[in-house]
């Protein structure tokens, strides 16, 4: 019994040793999976990274040239814009100009006793416009729709340049974040090569430590110009109503630059719209000024009437009666308000000079820094940029071989994202002075173009014209 005993002894304790090393072989299993997520998970891998930033294909739409893009957001806008009522305004208000005074109708009799004689006159009084008033009138309205005119083709030039300027953006971040994804790639390659490294025991785990920082850091700047594109594609689709950032556009580093730079050299072709304003401001006081000369002579009234006498003894007796009536223009009234016109028109003048030469000078400073932006950019393009791939990958073959430091792989990294991004740095200046070359142009405030609500800023303007448009001429 006592043998028994044993074996039941032994067998228990048998099955507890396979239960203890069955544990502790699960356990060491946790513990290493746990230090290599540790050592080794601390960073997303750059495919993954970029697989979770980038939408399916059903989700992204290509979208088409720059032009066919402006010509969808004007369809879009012009339904939104109120250009056809200020038209009709502006029609209605010149139609109002050309009306004649209105005649007046007098009508006196004497004599109401039926002893007395009675006298009945009627009589019907019509201003004559002999001084041009009424044309006067007119010129102005017509310089009103005129306005209209020219503020519609203000709105015009200001939408396509906002709307290319918002292009810009989408294109330059799209630009960035595809050359921030190559140079993530870089950073997961160098990764790789010092985690190899390490297992080999050649080197420290604080060089991978200080490699596995560089690629964390990496990844963030991905996240934040992924971020900007789906801002900066959010803001151009709303231009044409929609909410929407799948999609992309697929201009070149050749076209982008190409555009930045293509600026028109000739003068001639562009109209300055602010130039535009100032000269028919000139043409408005000095339609003004025609007005109120034309005020300030007498106006006469010319009156035809009939006078009709009943005698006591019902003798009739009718009379035609032509009468003119000139007020003595003793003190003329509009004489202060023209000297205020002339004043204007000399100012506006004045101003009209020393706007087109100190706009010109700026326009040539910003194109010879648009002329200098140009050799950096294909010094970089041409040469720094291949040379600095060429360096870093030379870098990373030999830091697998065992050749180079990690600060030598780092360095190499660093100057070649260093030059990658100096390269859409140029694009954008480029960019920048483009706008502001147009914008000078044209005679548009660069500030209402590329703000971020430039087109709401627009709109606003507009609707509040429509809103201020006066209901008679000269309020």
């Amino acid at each position: 019994m006592s043998l028994r005993l044993n074996q039941r002894t032994n067998l228990y304790q048998n099955r507890a040793l396979k239960k203890s090393s069955h544990f502790l072989s699960i356990k060491w299993s946790v513990l290493s999976i746990a230090l290599t997520t540790a050592v080794f998970g601390q960073s997303v891998s750059a495919e993954s990274l970029l697989t979770a930033n980038q939408p399916t294909v059903r989700e992204i739409q290509d979208r088409s040239s720059f032009e066919q893009i402006l010509e969808q957001i004007r369809t879009y806008q012009a339904n939104q814009s109120s250009w056809q009522t200020q038209q009709n305004m502006a029609s209605a208000q010149l139609k109002q100009s050309g009306l004649w005074a209105n005649p007046s109708i007098s009508i006196e009799q004497t004599g109401l006793q039926s002893n007395q004689d009675q006298e009945l006159a009627i009589g019907i009084s019509q201003p004559l416009d002999l001084f041009g008033q009424r044309k006067a009138a007119q010129k102005v309205a017509k310089l009103s729709a005129n306005q209209v005119d020219l503020e519609q083709q203000r709105y015009n030039a200001e939408l396509a340049l906002i709307v290319q300027y918002a292009w810009s953006q989408v294109a330059l971040w799209q630009l960035e974040k595809s050359l921030i994804a190559e140079q993530l790639q870089v950073s997961q390659q160098n990764l790789e090569a010092t985690e190899k490294r390490y297992q080999a025991g050649s080197i420290a785990q604080v060089d991978v430590e200080r490699v596995r920082i560089a690629h964390l850091e990496n990844q963030r700047i991905y996240q934040q110009a992924d971020l900007q594109l789906q801002v900066a594609q959010q803001q151009l689709a709303s231009f044409w109503g929609s909410d929407s950032n799948q999609y992309r556009i697929s201009p070149s580093v050749n076209e982008l630059w190409s555009r930045a730079t293509q600026v028109k050299v000739d003068q001639e072709q562009i109209e300055n719209l602010f130039e535009r304003s100032l000269q028919l401001e000139n043409q408005r006081q000095q339609a003004s000024i025609e007005q109120l000369k034309a005020k300030s002579r007498p106006q006469p009234t010319m009156t035809l009437g009939v006078n009709r006498t009943r005698s006591v003894d019902q003798n009739t007796e009718n009379q035609l009666r032509l009468g003119v009536e000139i007020p003595l223009n003793i003190f003329n009234k509009q004489k202060y308000g023209i000297q205020i016109a002339e004043a204007k028109q000399t100012l506006i003048q004045q101003q009209q000079r020393f706007y087109r030469q100190q706009n010109q000078m700026d326009i040539d400073v910003r194109l010879a820094e648009l002329k200098g932006l140009q050799a950096q950019f294909q010094l970089l393009n041409n040469q720094q940029i291949p040379l600095a791939t060429q360096v870093q990958q030379k870098t990373l073959q030999g830091f697998r071989l065992g050749k180079f430091a990690v600060t030598d792989v780092q360095q190499a990294t660093v100057q070649l994202q260093d030059v990658r991004l100096r390269k859409v740095q140029l694009l954008k200046q480029a960019w920048q002075l483009s706008v502001e070359v147009q914008s000078a142009r044209m005679g548009l405030p660069v500030e209402q173009i590329t703000a971020k609500d430039a087109l709401m800023q627009l709109n606003q303007r507009v609707w509040q014209q429509s809103n201020a448009f006066p209901n008679q001429l000269g309020e």
